[in-house]
């Protein structure tokens, strides 16, 4: 829940979760931009949590010429509105007036699904389970593409080298009981990872573990 009596901003930040935003009383702004297109221009420097120290509604451009590039959503919100969040989408809000907001945030599966029908459903109806409960069931290769996005070294202005990649990995694994995987094998997935061969990996390669990883492990089969 959040709520002021007006005046208030965040920084310009990402969360690792998606989000609903629903807002009771007063009127917010929100200023976002997809991740995907942004992610080396957005400048997180406060890497620890994610958020940045630039002013979004008063940009330098000459010190952070990247936000001249990046394109903005507005929305405006009104009591009743509410919001959806992407999951590491960028986002920097203001509250005006007294203001009461409840948010949902929660963690999707990447894996793909099959639904032989689509049932149409409220929120009362759905079961979010706490975050220790997810934690244990989310498979290998979301935890693997969670520790890695949201590894530090992300948010530099640099990619990802192996070395990194392997600090960023080893404790999915290990936490996974997947200790068998030795740091050869990781090394061999980073290169797979790699499709443009020059030693580091973007975000949209980090993406692809998704879909790399599980075929990966089909190779210790017999140890799974």
């Amino acid at each position: 829940m959040w709520f002021s009596s007006g005046g208030t901003k965040s920084v310009w930040h990402n969360d690792a979760y998606e989000n609903i935003n629903c807002l009771m009383r007063g009127t917010k702004w929100f200023i976002m931009a997809n991740r995907s297109e942004t992610h080396q221009k957005a400048h997180i420097d406060i890497r620890q949590g994610s958020y940045s120290s630039v002013d979004v509604e008063n940009v330098d451009t000459d010190k952070y010429p990247g936000f001249k590039d990046i394109q903005f959503f507005n929305v405006t919100m009104e009591a009743g509105d509410c919001l959806y969040i992407p999951w590491l989408w960028f986002h920097h809000v203001n509250s005006f007036g007294s203001n009461l907001a409840v948010n949902i945030w929660w963690r999707t599966y990447r894996t793909p699904l099959v639904c032989d029908k689509v049932t149409e459903l409220t929120f009362d109806q759905l079961h979010f389970r706490d975050g220790d409960e997810g934690e244990r069931g989310m498979p290998v290769y979301e935890a693997a593409h969670q520790n890695i996005y949201m590894h530090d070294r992300m948010y530099s202005e640099n990619n990802m080298d192996p070395s990194g990649f392997l600090d960023s990995l080893g404790p999915a694994l290990d936490e996974r009981g997947l200790q068998y995987v030795t740091d050869d094998d990781v090394h061999r997935l980073f290169e797979l990872l790699d499709t443009d061969k020059n030693g580091l990996l973007n975000y949209v390669e980090i993406d692809s573990i998704l879909t790399v990883f599980p075929k990966f492990l089909l190779q210790f089969k017999d140890e799974l």
